[in-house]
């Protein structure tokens, strides 16, 4: 993954997210456009805590993945309390591996460590 530019914060960002439905919107950050209208960005604007251990994404980033992406991307992360980044990921509740849709209902903030331990299991989110 290649990391350009400062930290933003929520309030920098998310006012900014729309669902993917309709344009597909682009901001201008530090003189790259990036892309705000996507599902995984409104569901952390909706919930921006892990559903599973409550970890709270802090701030954004833009990335881009080494194999060839052209442009960057936003990526949610939060901070352990030993100061480790941690990436917080949209989660389908119920794993596209089981039936579950990619719709916004099916959708829920995880961080990276608790999505790889759910696997394609089903867990819905805390009360």
């Amino acid at each position: 993954m290649i990391r350009k530019g400062r930290k933003y914060s929520l309030d920098e960002i998310l006012p900014f997210v729309k669902s993917s439905f309709g344009k597909k919107e682009r901001i201008n950050l530090d003189g790259d456009l990036v892309k705000v209208t996507s599902d995984r960005l409104f569901i952390f604007k909706q919930d921006h805590c892990c559903c599973n251990c409550g970890i709270a994404g802090v701030f954004f980033v833009k990335e881009k993945h080494s194999s060839g992406d052209v442009s960057f991307h936003l990526n949610l992360y939060a901070v352990s309390e030993d100061g480790e980044e941690i990436l917080m990921t949209k989660d389908h509740i119920v794993p596209r591996s089981l039936g579950g849709k990619n719709h916004l209902n099916n959708y829920q903030t995880m961080c990276v460590r608790c999505n790889l331990e759910k696997g394609n299991e089903q867990v819905v989110e805390m009360g």
